[in-house]
């Protein structure tokens, strides 16, 4: 019974995994690749994205993004902070041909992924979508399997959608029916103005600071031979405090005002006692020119302008449900499937991409075709396979497999210990036999030899039993699990699995290792009662009690 319950569940869960890691692979990338880059800030405040080139004591060397092949230095001096962060692919064209020369590549896609609001009578909830390209044969046939009966996968190039099971289900979604997705760039975007919108204005929030900024100003100004000099200390102190404003949360308008005065400030030189500052004449009138801007601002005004200067606005897409996809509760996947050039409306990237997709001839041995592709893109490329995006995931499946083996293993061990038992009842039933074996000559090895062979082939016996009732309740599984259904008993739901019936795959070298551990565990509880009995005195044996 042991043997049969160990065999029968470790199918079921073998089953289940294949199962779940095939939809999994379904529509996910066997292998993702992401273009790394930098965010370096500079002391001059500025900002420079690019892909890292070289990085040293010296600095970095940065290939801008976009911009020229040839790469540029930033000295170390001059950096402020460098922050990672993913860089959009533009041409992939040319990429998408040198990933399909890897050898083991079947094919390779453009994708991107994100959150947006879907909207159905009324009702709105953050979902995830994935944006595919459509004119991928292979990725549609894969999404096209897991389609429900009723619906397709051809969602062309515009217009038309997939949604998940779980998903048309918690919006009474059907095919035909109509979705809008709304933008989450969009509520960014507006989240940020509004509060900047909350804030009072540099010019009233600092009023104190700037006009002591100008009075000093006028005061610290010497001219000499039609320059206009000021000391070094404090047009340097001037010049990072009013850095600080710039860098905040302010208006537009007032970033424009506060970037002009030090644009001014920085079209001046030092001297050559380092001790002065030199600037050239008019630069003072233009400066308090622009303060002054900032005092005279009006709140409403500005804000009126931040609202009304919005970047450009994803409009919510309008899109028909031609299908809907099968879910488990044990895989994370998107809501929605779009094409791809509506995903790059909805996150504002026409013209780029996020991620590259590549699927391979077997996405279980992904390490060779990894390091091809890292040698073959290089450093500035994240190189990532589906087992290391769903690590965690991946490791609890492992986890729980192997928990379970150790559960049911104890089946196992108390039936070792039952047939220990008969064992040592026989041995007490057949003393005298054993006495007299001893008596005539018999070794102890002989007697060992006897009563463990006696427990051998009733374990052997048990588990060839056991090996066969197992794979029969495979075999038999659909029925056995009907027929559970049937009186009310549902061990496995297909509304939290996903699954219709009872998963199941039988791994041969499994169910060789339970037989033969089975038999291994029954000889050796054959063998302690065995053992000792081989010791008995022979005279104690055949004494009459």
């Amino acid at each position: 019974v042991g043997v049969m319950v160990l065999i029968v569940v470790l199918a079921v869960m073998a089953g289940f995994e294949r199962e779940v890691k095939s939809r999994l692979l379904g529509f996910s990338p066997h292998i993702e690749l992401r273009k790394e880059g930098v965010v370096v800030t500079t002391m001059d405040g500025g900002v420079v994205t690019g892909s890292l080139a070289g990085r040293g004591d010296w600095g970095v060397s940065l290939r801008l993004e976009p911009g020229p092949e040839e790469p540029i230095s930033i000295p170390a001096g001059d950096i402020v902070s460098i922050v990672g962060t993913p860089l959009l692919i533009r041409e992939w064209s040319d990429l998408k041909e040198r990933i399909d020369e890897v050898s083991e590549v079947t094919e390779s896609y453009a994708q991107l992924r994100d959150f947006t609001i879907l909207e159905k009578s009324d009702r709105f909830l953050p979902v995830e979508f994935r944006a595919i390209d459509t004119s991928n044969r292979h990725q549609m046939a894969a999404l096209e399997e897991l389609i429900l009966d009723g619906g397709n996968a051809d969602i062309g190039l515009d217009e038309r959608a997939v949604v998940a099971e779980s998903t048309a289900r918690n919006f009474d979604i059907s095919v035909g029916d109509r979705i809008l997705l709304h933008s989450a760039r969009n509520l960014q975007q507006m989240g940020d103005s509004w509060k900047i919108t909350d804030q009072p204005l540099v010019g009233k929030e600092h009023a104190e600071f700037l006009e002591r900024a100008r009075a000093d100003l006028v005061k610290e100004m010497v001219l000499e031979d039609g320059k206009e000099v000021f000391q070094w200390n404090f047009l340097a102190g001037l010049y990072d405090s009013l850095d600080e404003l710039r860098n905040g949360k302010i208006r537009p308008s007032e970033r424009e005002a506060l970037n002009t005065i030090l644009i001014i400030f920085q079209e001046g030189s030092r001297s050559e006692d380092e001790d002065r500052f030199v600037l050239e004449a008019g630069s003072l009138e233009r400066v308090l020119k622009h303060l002054d801007l900032l005092g005279q601002m009006d709140r409403e005004v500005e804000d009126g302008r931040l609202l009304r200067g919005l970047r450009e606005v994803a409009l919510p897409r309008d899109l028909e449900v031609v299908g809907i996809f099968s879910t488990s509760q044990h895989v994370m996947h998107p809501a929605v499937f779009v094409p791809l050039a509506t995903g790059q409306e909805l996150k504002n990237m026409e013209g780029g991409v996020e991620s590259f997709g590549v699927r391979v001839d077997d996405p279980y041995k992904l390490e060779e075709v990894q390091d091809r592709l890292e040698q073959e893109l290089g450093p500035s490329w994240s190189v990532r396979s589906w087992q290391d995006q769903h690590r965690a995931w991946v490791d609890l499946i492992a986890r729980e497999r192997m928990m379970m083996y150790f559960a049911l293993s104890f089946i196992v061990l108390v039936s070792a210990f039952c047939i220990m038992a008969v064992i040592f009842t026989i041995t007490i039933m057949k003393k005298q036999e054993i006495g007299v074996m001893k008596a005539l000559g018999a070794t102890p090895f002989q007697v060992v030899r006897v009563f463990t062979f006696q427990g051998s082939i009733v374990g052997l016996m048990g588990a060839l039993l056991g090996v066969g009732l197992g794979l029969l309740v495979v075999h038999f599984r659909d029925p056995i699990y009907r027929a559970l259904k049937g009186v009310g008993f549902d061990v496995f739901p297909a509304e939290f699995h996903g699954i219709d019936g009872l998963p199941a795959h039988v791994n041969l070298n499994e169910v060789a290792v339970v037989g033969i551990g089975a038999s291994i565990l029954c000889v050796i509880a054959a063998l302690i009662p065995a053992f000792l009995t081989s010791r008995r005195d022979p005279a104690r044996c055949l004494r009459n009690y």
